[in-house]
């Protein structure tokens, strides 16, 4: 009996209800060319081994906010790739739902206190974000209510989990002097490209501005400092470092990385944390929601990119203090977002139910 045949639940990737469901084997890495759900196939591995229910129904999908194949308390959904912090509609059909991104998003920024045009246009996506979350949050607090009349005590369970990465290998950690890289970047600076009418065409993204201004200050300090060594490179758009040997070249420049730069997405949460976090790398970031995973992370928060060169030379210049974080990040990796500690924490809830 192969490994696989010892799963004792069922396990569907769920795109959208036209691609219909796609039945997964959580030992495959790589299932109809759904490479992205690499890391959360080692979480379920994990969840299989303390997870004392049997015969439950795992649906795992990007965005679908409306409608499952099925629904009953043996349900449990896992959501990756809803950026908008929603509430599915179906929250109380199902038993649990483990979202990553979760459904408090931040602003990150108070533009009336430190006012910029990138603030600006931050406040406005969340004002734009959070009037296309009302309608969830108004469902789910109808059902609530409504269980709360009736006598049932029956709400759903939804928990965040970390996003993981997007596409790693398990490499040898190196240390800190044998790397490569004193400073390194590579991802896209614009998303998506936005029709002439549209809001994002005129006043940009706060991913687009941010990134910009990143970049400019990278420049900068590279012009400053030419004795270390900056690697950055813009790539055409999201996944450009996804499969193939790019992404081989990605990781392994990753490895090679003593400071990973994680600028903000069209949300502030990004795969390079977990990534770089799990290569050992020093993180620079911006705001990070309050989450389990987050949460006294070693990553280093930074409130604008324009202060970057005064952070890189205070940490370039201390190999001590370098080397404490890189120590930190590996351990945070196996402590708070390995797929072992997710998978185990999944399977702790859902256990409790």
């Amino acid at each position: 009996m192969s490994v696989s045949e010892l799963v004792s639940n069922q396990y569907y990737i769920y795109i959208t209800p036209e691609e219909g469901l796609i039945p997964w084997d959580i030992y495959d890495p790589n299932p109809a060319n759904c490479g992205f759900v690499a890391y959360f196939g080692k979480v379920f591995q994990a969840v299989e081994k303390h997870l004392e229910k049997r015969g439950l129904t795992f649906y795992v999908t990007m965005t679908e906010m409306h409608q499952l194949p099925s629904y009953g308390e043996n349900v449990i959904v896992v959501m990756l790739g809803d950026e908008l912090c929603r509430i599915p509609k179906y929250v109380h059909k199902v038993g649990a739902i483990f979202k990553c991104y979760g459904t408090q998003q931040i602003i990150g920024c108070n533009f009336l206190s430190k006012p910029s045009y990138l603030n600006l246009v931050t406040t406005i996506q969340y004002v734009r974000n959070w009037v296309k979350r009302l309608p969830s949050m108004v469902n789910y607090q109808f059902h609530n209510f409504k269980n709360r009349l009736s006598g049932s005590k029956k709400n759903t369970r939804i928990y965040d989990i970390p996003l993981g990465y997007y596409n790693s290998e398990d490499l040898p950690i190196k240390d800190m002097e044998e790397r490569t890289y004193d400073v390194f970047f590579a991802g896209s600076s614009v998303h998506e490209r936005y029709p002439l009418w549209s809001l994002q065409y005129w006043l940009r993204t706060p991913k687009t501005i941010s990134r910009e201004q990143m970049i400019s200050s990278l420049n900068k300090f590279q012009e400053k400092h030419p004795e270390f060594k900056v690697q950055f490179s813009v790539t055409a758009a999201f996944g450009a470092t996804g499969n193939s040997e790019v992404a081989i070249s990605y990781n392994e420049k990753m490895m090679n990385t003593k400071i990973c730069l994680a600028p903000r997405g069209t949300s502030f949460e990004t795969y390079r944390f977990f990534e770089g976090i799990k290569y050992g790398c020093i993180l620079l970031t911006e705001a990070l929601p309050s989450r389990w995973f987050y949460d006294g992370s070693p990553a280093i928060q930074i409130t604008d990119w324009r202060e970057i060169e005064t952070i890189l030379e205070k940490l370039l210049q201390n190999k001590q203090l370098m080397e404490e974080i890189h120590q930190g990040s590996l351990n945070w990796w196996e402590r708070k977002c390995s797929e072992a500690v997710v998978g185990e924490y999944i399977a702790e809830k859902l256990n409790s139910l």
